[in-house]
Order: structure tokens, then C-alpha cells, then sequence
């Protein structure tokens, strides 16, 4: 399984992707939320890694 810190870069590069679609094209609709079922999950991943740092930055 992947961790936490191997996903992240590959989240990114997906979410530029995203936003570089110029307006004139045509989206895909369930892109943004497949985006965010895995941010989603990479954040429950987040917190059952490394629980002290994602309970000081829930707190915030």
C-alpha cells in the first residue's frame, strides 16, 4: 500500500490537470469528483498515519 506521502504528489499533478482545462473545452463531469473521493481518503489515510499532526492541523 501506498503511503500518504507517495499519493500526495500524484493528487496534485491530477488537480493541474483539472484546472488547466481551458473554459472553452469540455469537462469531465465526474472528474472533480473522483478529485474529491481521493482527497477524501487521502485524508483519512493522513490521519491514521501520522494522528498527532492531523489533529494539531484539524484544530486550526
Amino acid at each position: 500500500m501506498k503511503t500518504s506521502v507517495d499519493r500526495i504528489p500524484y493528487y496534485l499533478r491530477k488537480l493541474a490537470q483539472y484546472t488547466a482545462i481551458h473554459p472553452s473545452k469540455r469537462r469531465n463531469p465526474y472528474r472533480h469528483d473522483r478529485l474529491m473521493f481521493y482527497k477524501a481518503g487521502m485524508d483519512k489515510q493522513i490521519g491514521e498515519e501520522h494522528p498527532k499532526i492531523y489533529e494539531r492541523t484539524q484544530s486550526m
